[in-house]
């Protein structure tokens, strides 16, 4: 009897082990956050198609409740319209400032422009913004 007692015993031990691994190792769920308003709050690039921003450029925009978005692509200021109607993203015709600017200024302003010109997401995360769309992508923070 006692050898019968230490088998169901090893048995229940084996089961409880292997179900504490498999739990262990399971995937782990990404958590996403109740969607958060993304207007009235000034964005800041990180990246540009997966690329960090380079130098000491302040890339940033701004979209307002009212269809208005405005920022700077590094050197030169922007503003124009925007609309987000079914979860689409799109920028109407945009006014720029045309200041003078370093060639890797202007190459890496360029690349931003045409980045939002074509990104058609967005979705807020964790306090950042990600934007995609036509190969492109953007990724901003929260500024002050």
């Amino acid at each position: 009897m006692k050898i019968a007692n230490m088998q169901k015993y090893f048995l229940s031990a084996l089961i409880t082990g292997i179900l504490l691994l498999s739990v262990g190792c399971a995937p782990k769920q990404t958590y996403y956050p109740v969607y958060e308003d993304p207007t009235e709050i000034k964005w800041i690039a990180e990246d540009i198609d997966g690329k960090p921003i380079q130098g000491f450029a302040h890339i940033w925009m701004r979209l307002d409740s009212n269809g208005k978005i405005y920022g700077s692509g590094g050197c030169n200021s922007f503003r124009g319209n925007y609309s987000y109607v079914n979860g689409i993203f799109r920028t109407g015709p945009l006014a720029m400032t045309k200041k003078l600017c370093s060639k890797n200024m202007n190459l890496q302003e360029f690349k931003f422009m045409q980045a939002l010109d074509r990104v058609d997401s967005m979705q807020e995360r964790n306090g950042m913004l990600y934007m995609e769309g036509a190969g492109n992508s953007l990724l901003f923070y929260k500024g002050h």
